[in-house]
């Protein structure tokens, strides 16, 4: 990169599943995984930060919320890249 503008910084995106375990109301364990994006920001090799979006498992589920979050974090991500945000 030149100009300075994010040259030690970088951000990385990721699909993940993540798994959760809940207590059945009889007593058992479940776990349960759900797909995302994972938003890692970087300064040099140190990681700065992460962020969890989740995603519909399928299209149909996606609604337009998910989609503003999606592109929220995605935005917020790249101006702490470009250092337009102190984060």
């Amino acid at each position: 990169m030149d100009g300075g503008y994010g040259a030690d910084r970088s951000v990385r995106v990721c699909l993940r599943c993540r798994k959760v375990t809940v207590e059945l109301p009889d007593g058992r364990q479940a776990e349960l995984s759900y797909p995302g994006l994972l938003l890692t920001g970087y300064e040099g090799d140190r990681r700065a930060y992460e962020r969890w979006v989740p995603l519909g498992s399928e299209s149909s589920e996606s609604t337009q919320s998910d989609d503003e979050r999606l592109v929220q974090a995605l935005a917020e991500a790249l101006r702490w890249q470009n250092r337009e945000t102190g984060r």
